[in-house]
């Protein structure tokens, strides 16, 4: 059975969600940076000109944490607004964002699994570094930075941004648990970390009613096949 027990938050505290709008982009914005890109398409000696809109995409890294003392891999939770936004328009069946009442919608449904992850956002930190700090602050485990391996590395978010990610593994036990995690509250982190066991791995990957991302089932899938645990 799946364990929050160590964890600085409960799903309850993510829950707690009043007064949710949405509005235009700021220009200014500090996380978002959109553009335009315009080009020529030479296919079939046919030119043709393009245009495609993005956002300015950070390169990251993500962690899968396999727990030997639990037999369980290291998760975490929290709510993304996003997600609340298009889960509402599809229960909704609304043609647009604007067109939906997001007092309707239950915030647990968008707390989302995901594996501890962070943007490389220091240019004196290799990705390695940026793993082993996040893997602290946002799971409490304070690791041997050369137990950390390499797994791939690959794009994300390929129609509208493009970044790359590394996906490295590493091995905790509980007696490497620092502290409960939880994220950094100055930049508003409310992360719940959840442990769970590898034999409900596999039906997790399927359960439709749980908020995921590809990297999570890729990022599962491979620790299932490498260390020969699929059912």
């Amino acid at each position: 059975m799946s364990t929050e027990k160590q964890s600085k938050y409960s799903e309850e505290d993510l829950c707690r969600i009043k007064e949710f709008q949405i509005g235009d982009l700021p220009k200014n914005s500090g996380f978002l940076r959109p553009f335009r890109a315009t080009f020529i398409d030479e296919r079939n000696n046919d030119p043709v000109k393009r245009f495609w809109d993005a956002v300015e995409g950070h390169n990251s890294v993500a962690i899968i944490i396999y727990n030997r003392s639990t037999d369980a891999l290291v998760f975490v939770r929290q709510f993304r607004p996003a997600v609340h936004v298009m889960i509402s328009k599809e229960t909704q069946h609304a043609s647009s964002i604007t067109e939906v009442d997001l007092s309707k919608q239950d915030p647990k449904s968008a707390i989302t699994y995901e594996f501890c992850a962070g943007i490389i956002d220091k240019k004196h930190l290799s990705s390695k570094e940026h793993a082993h700090a996040e893997i602290l602050e946002e799971c409490g485990f304070e690791v041997d930075i050369n137990s950390i391996e390499l797994v791939t590395k690959y794009r994300i978010g390929v129609g509208i941004a493009g970044p790359f990610q590394e996906l490295f593994y590493v091995e905790v036990t509980n007696d490497m648990k620092k502290n409960n995690g939880g994220g950094n509250a100055s930049e508003q982190e409310m992360i719940m970390v959840q442990e769970i066991p590898v034999n409900e791995l596999y039906p997790l990957l399927f359960d439709e009613t749980k908020a995921k991302e590809t990297t999570l089932m890729f990022g599962v899938m491979w620790f299932l096949h490498k260390k020969a645990r699929l059912p």
